[in-house]
Formats: structure tokens, C-alpha cells, sequence
């Protein structure tokens, strides 16, 4: 991050990085969290520091047996109301996807992406998201592999993670 010339100062339990010509003395341009890859997935302190609702990104760092770590920003979506095309019905009667039929989206089987789910808006001629459901019993490895797929085929990644959406896109340090 240092040869990027981003400033980076240590936490207790995570990174502030400062942006190029940004002071250190006022607030970072972003906050990372690093996680062990075959630790068990956690999105309490991203949630936490999402909710804050700061000027500044929130990073999650997942760091391999070698020391080496992939990056990622992390957003809480909040799915607009949108409607279904005409000619399209919705066939998804998974209770974790009700919010998402209820606004009015369609909900389609992501598996040839090994996911959950495809969703689209009334404007997508192409899902614009991929879900999957993610449960606490999920590595860190897990959600890397998730993203690398998605980030191959220029989608976002959202994870259903308890009663939030959280998406994921992977970003150089």
C-alpha cells in the first residue's frame, strides 16, 4: 500500500489508510479489516463501520498462508422498488429472496455462475447481481472465491448475510 503512496496507520483491530495528499490528521479515506482466509466469515465490525455512514471506505483484507492479501470494498445495498418486466414471472420461492420479489425483481438460478441466484431490474437485459446466500459456516476463502467469479464476468456480488446485503468488489490496495 506504502509503494501505492497511501499512509497507513494501525488500530487495535484494523487498518487506516489515507489517500495520496489527504492529511493524516483528519479522517482516513478508508478503513480495512483483515481476516485470515480459513477463518470463518465475520461482517460484524464492516457492518458496524458501514452503519457509521463516514465519508470513507470500508475495506475488508483477506490475507493468505503466504502474507499475501486481496482487497475488497464493501457496501450495504438497498434494493429500490423496481418492476417485472412483462412476460416474466418470478418462480423463486426461497423466503430469503422475498424482499427482493416483493420490490419487484427477478430472481433466477445462478449456479452456471456457481452462485445462488441472478437478479435483474426492470432495465437489466443482463443480471446485474449475483447473489449468494452466506452463512457464518463460510470461510474467508469461500467469499474470495465468490467474488473472483463474479468479478470475471463484470457482475456484482452481493451476499445475503443474515438480514443484510452486502456486495463486494474486489479493488487494488
Amino acid at each position: 500500500m506504502k509503494e501505492r503512496g497511501l499512509v497507513v496507520k494501525a488500530d487495535h483491530n484494523s487498518l487506516r489508510l489515507y489517500d495520496r495528499k489527504t492529511p493524516t490528521k483528519g479522517a482516513a479515506s478508508a478503513i480495512v479489516f483483515s481476516y485470515y482466509f480459513e477463518n470463518n466469515i465475520n461482517f460484524d465490525q464492516v457492518i458496524s463501520e458501514i452503519n457509521k455512514n463516514l465519508e470513507r471506505r470500508t475495506q475488508i483484507g483477506i490475507v493468505d498462508n503466504e502474507g499475501d492479501v486481496v482487497y475488497y470494498i464493501a457496501n450495504l445495498i438497498e434494493w429500490p422498488e423496481t418492476k417485472m418486466k412483462e412476460g416474466f414471472t418470478n418462480k423463486n420461492n426461497d423466503p430469503k429472496m422475498k424482499l427482493l420479489v416483493d420490490k419487484g425483481y427477478l430472481i433466477n438460478s445462478g449456479l452456471k455462475f456457481g452462485t445462488h441466484y441472478r437478479i435483474y431490474d426492470y432495465e437489466s437485459e443482463h443480471a446485474p447481481w449475483l447473489i449468494h446466500i452466506t452463512e457464518s459456516s463460510h470461510t474467508w476463502l469461500d467469499i474470495a472465491r465468490m467474488i473472483r467469479v463474479g468479478h470475471g464476468v463484470n457482475k456484482i456480488i452481493v451476499l445475503a448475510y443474515e438480514s443484510y446485503w452486502i456486495s463486494l468488489k474486489w479493488t487494488k490496495p
